[in-house]
């Protein structure tokens, strides 16, 4: 893994091929909400949200903002980066299965 992009794409993978998954990134563009993370999805009525992160890169002001509001309003959300894909594949994978 060489960047932030390489990360997003393991974890885009995983939610690809999860049958009862849908997602979408939104875009970094300037026109949204500033701090949204990465990846925003749904399980069986269960929201969801990952943020993706390379190296030492940290969160935010604007997405921890975020990142608190979905945990206040019950969403699942991950922070993932290189180090903990695995670990985080997993948790995902088990958290869908008690979505069921």
């Amino acid at each position: 893994m060489n960047n932030e992009g390489d990360v997003k794409k393991v974890v885009k993978n995983v939610l690809k091929n999860t049958n009862t998954c849908w997602w979408f990134m939104p875009p970094a563009n300037g026109y949204g909400r500033s701090g949204i993370p990465d990846f925003i999805g749904c399980v069986n009525g269960n929201m969801f949200a990952v943020e993706t992160k390379y190296g030492r890169g940290t969160t935010t002001a604007n997405q921890e903002r975020e990142i608190q509001s979905l945990m206040q309003a019950s969403a699942q959300v991950w922070i993932v980066r290189e180090t903990t894909l695995e670990d985080w594949e997993q948790q995902f994978k088990g958290w869908v299965a008690l979505c069921s």
